[in-house]
């Protein structure tokens, strides 16, 4: 199932690149499952977070079509995973943290988790580079708005406290923002 992941996962982020960069988009979920595999061995779990960019960022891919070829807990962990992309930036921020306060589970806060710590090494990259233009290449460009919308994620992914990658992410959150208020 996992290599099937791959391969899906490759052929719909084809030609994407990482926003601002050179990079190449696949990246960045194959990260993520590396991520989830260090906290848990459930495969469907892993395969979930190669996927969990598929619908939201590219055209022609639904949540049938997942739950078709890889079953309906990936479809189901990849649909809780993908932001609504009709709100507004803080829109789905707020519903991100509210979601993994008050309603994810243990397997989807693991794949937030994979996800989030992805992100936040490759702005911690990014920052150390380019300082305070790293902001400009996002839709949300106010540096304190990510550092709210980062800081709330880690007060929704505290039951996740005891794994080294939430204590990383904590560490890069209070690098990269430590100055944001």
């Amino acid at each position: 199932m996992l290599e099937k992941a791959v391969i899906f996962a490759a052929n719909a982020h084809k030609g994407q690149k990482r926003k601002g960069t050179s990079t190449p988009y696949i990246i960045h979920p194959m990260e993520v499952a590396v991520i989830a595999s260090g906290m848990t061995d459930d495969i469907e779990i892993i395969s979930a977070a190669v996927l969990h960019d598929v619908v939201e960022d590219c055209d022609g891919y639904s949540f049938t079509q997942l739950e078709q070829e890889f079953g309906k807990k990936v479809a189901s962990l990849v649909a809780m995973e993908s932001e609504d992309k009709s709100r507004t930036w803080m829109e789905r921020k707020q519903h991100t943290i509210d979601f993994l306060r008050n309603e994810a589970t243990f397997e989807m806060k693991i794949i937030a988790l994979a996800d989030k710590l992805a992100n936040i090494r490759s702005l911690k990259r990014d920052y150390q580079k380019v300082g305070d233009q790293l902001w400009l290449r996002f839709n949300e460009k106010d540096k304190n708005k990510q550092g709210w919308y980062y800081k709330g994620v880690l007060t929704g992914l505290r039951e996740l406290s005891q794994y080294p990658a939430y204590q990383e992410y904590e560490r890069l959150v209070d690098d990269v923002f430590r100055d944001a208020t």
